[in-house]
């Protein structure tokens, strides 16, 4: 039996990271709709599946040339691709599945984020125009390394294409969210705790396959990367514990597993360009940004959207801009200069404001059309942090409380005097009830 290839290798390890990729979807739907209430995560799977079925077809259909290649406007985005005809070889094909699940994993982001908010029809076709208009010019700006205006022009380092699914995609789903109003959505649940640990293992997994795969082959440098994302996963966890435990005095699971998802997407930049104990401190210190971050965004009182939204914006933009300061060769502390950290925030400031803004007109235009959002819940609820009985102050929110919200049939409300029935209702049930009058 002859001996594998390094090219057969190098397809196999992307096959295999590309696999596991497609586990943050799900896991991004238990996790944050287990954050929302147990009746949430059926519709954020739903959303997040029907988001990554359209990324599919749309790269096969042409998407993928737009993605990584052949350039159609120089800098900016490829020419399409149908049916990846261009694609020769198996390692092409592999590369081309791995990129695939990577821009599936960056419209699930946004599918979760407003799963509550939206209707299923203005989902699909908002996923399109995002597809199209955001996600694979981003991603050319990229996964293009010989032609993408971030890495091409400005020198980017953006090993695991955090400016797509990270940056690009929590400022799309920011700025839906904005247009919709914190009013138009459902009316959150009970916290579903088995939901949310769940959906934190399989996101846990699923990201460590993601940055693992971003090397694109299995050289010096792969092992390197894994131990990197899983130094700062296990950093992160451990700072947003400490977070919640100084200032609420009660670290949860939520919170750990909130710290983790925080250091992996900051290290998906930077997890080939810094070494294990720079990459320790990188998810510590974006446990600590997000998590405060979070604290202030559960001040506006969106809910968990919001919190998804911070932690994968707010995460990337300070992995890269930590690869700026910290990466092996080129960052400020080894080289003495600064252009690293400036291309590095420069590129991230602009696919977030430009995420942000196309996000927010083609919400405005599906509103006025087809129409964008969901009735309200039962009742007229607003679904806000307050009316749910969780402090808004609190740092991590939601990670930040891991009771059941007071209802009625609560145990926190299970003293207090029910709503008693109007005068004479039953007596005008019976009078016209025949069987009541018999």
């Amino acid at each position: 039996m002859a001996n594998a290839t390094s090219e057969q290798l190098d397809a196999l390890l992307l096959f295999v990271c590309g696999a596991l990729t497609l586990l943050v979807p799900p896991g991004l739907a238990f996790l944050i709709g287990g954050l929302g209430g147990g009746a949430r995560v059926a519709r954020a799977a739903r959303f997040a599946l029907l988001g990554v079925a359209v990324v599919v077809l749309l790269a096969v259909a042409g998407g993928y040339g737009m993605l990584a290649g052949a350039p159609l406007v120089p800098g900016v985005v490829g020419r399409p691709d149908p049916g990846l005809a261009d694609i020769t070889g198996m390692y092409g094909l592999a590369r081309a599945g791995s990129l695939i699940a990577v821009c599936g994993v960056g419209v699930a982001v946004v599918g979760v984020a407003l799963a509550s908010r939206i209707t299923t029809r203005a989902w699909i076709v908002f996923c399109v125009l995002w597809s199209v208009l955001v996600l694979f010019p981003v991603g050319y700006a990229v996964f293009a390394l010989d032609d993408g205006w971030a890495v091409a022009g400005l020198g980017v380092v953006d090993f695991g294409g955090i400016l797509p699914i990270g940056v690009a995609a929590g400022g799309g789903a920011a700025g839906v969210v904005l247009a919709c109003g914190r009013r138009e959505h459902q009316v959150e649940g009970r916290r579903s705790l088995p939901l949310v640990a769940i959906g934190g293992a399989l996101l846990w997994l699923g990201w460590l396959g993601l940055a693992t795969g971003s090397e694109g082959a299995l050289d010096d440098f792969t092992a390197l990367i894994a131990m990197n994302a899983f130094l700062a996963s296990a950093g992160g966890c451990l700072m947003w514990l400490l977070v919640d435990r100084v200032l609420l005095r009660r670290p949860t699971v939520s919170s750990g597993l909130l710290g983790a998802f925080a250091g992996l997407v900051a290290a998906t930049p930077a997890s080939g360009v810094l070494t294990l104990g720079w990459s320790l401190l990188l998810g510590a210190l974006a446990a600590l940004a997000c998590a405060t971050m979070v604290d202030l965004a559960a001040r506006a009182r969106f809910g968990p959207a919001l919190t998804l939204c911070v932690t994968v914006s707010v995460g990337g933009l300070v992995g890269l801009l930590y690869v700026g300061l910290f990466a092996s060769g080129g960052g400020m502390v080894e080289s003495g200069n600064f252009d690293l950290f400036i291309g590095q925030g420069i590129a991230g400031l602009v696919v977030l404001l430009y995420s942000a803004a196309v996000s927010a007109l083609i919400a405005l235009g599906l509103r006025f059309t087809i129409g964008l959002t969901r009735t309200r819940g039962r009742g007229g609820g607003t679904g806000g942090v307050a009316s749910q009985g969780v402090r808004p102050g609190a740092v991590g929110y939601p990670s930040g409380r891991d009771e059941r919200s007071p209802t009625l049939d609560s145990p926190e409300t299970a003293g207090s005097p029910r709503p008693a029935a109007p005068a004479g209702r039953d007596s005008d049930h019976a009078a016209r009830d025949p069987r009541a009058r018999r």
